[in-house]
């Protein structure tokens, strides 16, 4: 069990990775078009989800440790 969720919590973290980037190289190719201004508030937002997604991915271990332990009592 311990091990799906696990799985489960790195898989989400990817996701916010994922997300992360995509909305940042979105934002970049909005810039690259003519008149458009580059919104740095949906840069840090993207920047955030980034950072989340690894300190999630860190953290899965002890996180699926501590979800799973009252199911293996």
């Amino acid at each position: 069990m311990k091990r799906a969720v696990r799985t489960l919590i790195r898989l989400i973290a990817a996701a916010f990775i994922l997300f992360g980037v995509i909305e940042i190289v979105l934002e970049y190719a909005r810039h690259r078009l003519p008149e458009a201004v580059m919104s740095w508030g949906q840069i840090v937002i993207s920047s955030l989800l980034i950072v989340a997604g690894i300190a999630l991915l860190a953290a899965s271990s002890k996180l699926a440790e501590k979800l799973t332990d009252d199911f293996e009592e």
